[in-house]
């Protein structure tokens, strides 16, 4: 018996897109396959329109996710894996295409040898069809593999790997359902963090849609980022992070710090001046989150020098 796939897409209001994700699934050379959709409160036609499909393919099951569950892709993704049967799982965005050998490559190169999920390359299309970026990161591995995955030297999309489902519950790795962004970045951070090994495969297998309707917001992007950065950043000992990551990560903070007071969020940004002198970061960070707080409480209080913030 071949083994069972279970790609799980997390969707809100795509109903205009995810018909041809669907149909990029439904061309799949390797066959045995379970398609979970889960509808993350979605205010269009996508459930009209998925249970249209539905009819017609009984391999796609569709859920509504339970009101007490969190909103958000990674939630969706943690509960469509509650529902998921394969033996293997392959994450996907519903806006998103998979090549036609996608499946049938990630399954023959995982199962030969000891090997945890699959990783491969992506590219870019634009609304018109154009294609925009040939890949999602010119190298894909290396031998520093988590300090090269922080600095995006590696890196791959979430689509991209086909995950031996016995290794992510093994290591109990999960989305973490209170980032709004940054999540697919800190997951595979946290597989390799866990020893997970990959097998790499130097081919196009998805093609990844960009549009204009995607979060942009450094209100809502930026408190995320700083958590991940903050993780890291406490875990560095474990993590074995070199100097220039530690450089990195300091600058990415003072950043995502400054983003926040743009947004007059000086509560928040208090807390996480607070917190950088829990976890010790570099002193000169430090001295430069604490004039930021200053000037981010005169814009606060008068309107002016967001200028300053920069």
């Amino acid at each position: 018996m071949k083994p069972l796939i279970s790609i799980i897409i997390p969707t809100f209001n795509r109903a205009h897109l995810i018909g041809e994700t669907i149909v990029s699934i439904q061309r799949q050379t390797y066959k045995n396959w379970e398609c979970i959709i889960i509808d993350d409160f979605s205010a269009d036609d996508s459930e009209k329109i998925i249970n249209n499909l539905i009819k017609k393919e009984p391999r796609i099951k569709f859920y509504k996710k339970p009101h007490h569950i969190k909103k958000g892709a990674a939630a969706a993704r943690n509960f469509g894996f509650s529902k998921s049967e394969g033996e293997y799982v392959n994450w996907f965005d519903s806006d998103d295409i998979m090549h036609t050998k996608k499946l049938e490559t990630d399954l023959k190169l995982i199962m030969s040898g000891n090997f945890d999920f699959t990783i491969s390359q992506s590219d870019f299309f634009n609304e018109q069809g154009s294609l925009n970026k040939k890949m999602w990161n010119e190298t894909l591995w290396s031998l520093d593999p988590i300090n090269d995955f922080i600095l995006f030297k590696i890196g791959w999309g979430i689509n991209s790997p086909l995950w031996r489902k016995e290794s992510l519950t093994r290591r109990t790795l999960q989305f973490n359902e209170e980032l709004i962004t940054a999540n697919d970045y800190f997951y595979h951070i946290q597989a390799l963090q866990f020893g997970l090994k990959p097998i790499i495969i130097n081919k196009t297998l998805v093609s990844q849609r960009e549009h204009s309707n995607q979060l942009k917001n450094y209100r809502f992007k930026s408190p995320s980022k700083l958590r991940v950065n903050q993780y890291l950043y406490l875990n560095k000992k474990e993590l074995q992070l070199n100097t220039e990551v530690l450089l990195f990560l300091n600058r990415q903070y003072v950043k995502q710090f400054s983003n926040i007071l743009k947004n007059k969020e000086l509560a928040s940004a208090v807390l996480f001046f607070y917190k950088s002198w829990m976890i010790n970061y570099y002193f000169k960070t430090k001295i430069k989150l604490f004039k930021l707080i200053i000037l981010g409480a005169f814009y606060r209080v008068f309107g002016i020098g967001y200028n300053k913030l920069n």
